[in-house]
């Protein structure tokens, strides 16, 4: 008798436990305010599944909201309801805007009155970027905090800021090259004035999708929003060179340098770009103008001084190449004459070097071998000590 007592107070216990879950909007939306998750997530399925509710645009809006909250709260035991909640509020509110596109509010803040979409985007997109933002800072885990900012982007896809973020910083992380240069471009379109945008775009092509073509079409757009910008010429010039295009260097650098005449490094690219096409006496006429400019702009003076000691290594060349017959003999000593003469020449330049960069190895080098070249013993031994402190001898 009291087992079947038992039985019989059991029953409507586990038929109660079975009791379809009504569909109710108000319910789905009180139970989200409270935090209860698991009674909202049922609440709202029930709802969006029932004949009444299935075309009701809020329903759908409540459910995107229901499941991007369990995506984003901090409730570990709410996180166990769905793996990854996102794709269903996502498409819940796709469902809800091909319902309504044009309905600003489809639901009431705490106060009762209506609470505008772009403010709950606003919400939704500052809670995933926090997401994100852990992910990348604390776990350092890129590519879940490059996941958690495309997600922020949903929600606000013309925000410069978020646009600018994951652009420069969450996609190259993550190695997701072509995002970076896509995010940077809309980033760019939705008049982001960033120049580090430019930079960038630039190199993503440049260095990890290796396209030159499209890295030189990205440098000569920063270069068009900021003509003032004088680091972009350079790359411009970078991609010239690599691409083999010494002619369009040499004619951009040109029109750099007519635009300023204190400009001293495109002068020093002018050097560059004329001893690389053979115009040797051009290039040093380039390069004397930038260390007018700037004395002591170490390149220019570095290239004139291995310019100037040209000579007298092809002179020494020529001596090492003789024999020792009579003539040979008599050749030397001719050409030992020019040799000195001509290391003598070349001498101040490589001392002008050290006095700008005492510590260079190849200004030591040279002048090392210039030295020892006219036997000045003295010089060659101060040399030595300070190459052997420096670890270089």
């Amino acid at each position: 008798m009291k087992k079947l007592l038992l039985f019989i107070f059991i029953i409507p216990l586990v038929v109660a436990a079975q009791k379809p879950i009504k569909p109710s909007m108000p319910k789905a939306e009180k139970a989200l305010r409270a935090g209860d998750f698991a009674e909202a997530k049922a609440i709202i399925d029930a709802t969006v599944a029932s004949e009444k509710y299935s075309g009701n645009a809020k329903a759908w809006y409540l459910k995107g909201l229901i499941y991007a909250g369990i995506d984003t709260t901090s409730n570990e035991s709410a996180k166990s309801l769905i793996a990854d909640p996102f794709p269903e509020a996502k498409a819940a509110f796709e469902k809800a805007y091909s319902l309504d596109k044009d309905k600003g509010s489809y639901v009431n803040g705490p106060n009762g009155f209506p609470l505008l979409t772009d403010q709950v985007n606003a919400y939704m997109a500052q809670k995933y970027f926090d997401k994100g933002l852990k992910a990348y800072q604390d776990n350092k885990d890129y590519a879940e905090a490059f996941k958690q900012v495309e997600r922020t982007l949903y929600f606000v896809p013309k925000d410069t800021s978020i646009l600018l973020n994951a652009g420069l910083f969450f996609a190259p992380s993550a190695d997701e090259h072509q995002k970076s240069i896509d995010y940077l471009q809309r980033y760019i379109d939705a008049g982001g004035t960033s120049t580090d945008a430019y930079t960038m775009i630039f190199s993503a092509y440049r260095d990890q999708i290796k396209d030159n073509e499209k890295a030189l079409a990205a440098v000569k757009a920063g270069m068009k929003a900021f003509p003032k910008n004088k680091e972009f010429p350079k790359y411009e010039l970078d991609m010239f060179i690599r691409m083999g295009k010494l002619q369009e260097a040499k004619a951009a650098m040109e029109r750099q340098a007519a635009s300023d005449p204190n400009d001293h490094e495109t002068r020093y690219f002018l050097g560059v770009i004329n001893q690389q096409l053979g115009n040797n006496d051009e290039a040093r006429k380039w390069y004397d103008e930038a260390v007018k400019l700037d004395p002591k702009y170490f390149e220019p003076r570095l290239a004139i001084a291995e310019l100037v000691y040209f000579d007298a290594k092809k002179v020494k060349a020529e001596m090492n190449q003789l024999g020792i017959t009579a003539d040979d003999k008599k050749k030397r000593f001719e050409l030992d004459k020019q040799l000195v003469e001509n290391l003598k020449k070349a001498l101040p330049y490589w001392e002008a070097c050290e006095k700008i960069s005492p510590d260079d190895e190849k200004v030591l080098d040279n002048l090392y071998s210039i030295y020892s070249d006219l036997d000045m013993q003295a010089q060659v031994t101060r040399i030595e000590k300070k190459m052997k402190a420096l670890g270089l001898y």
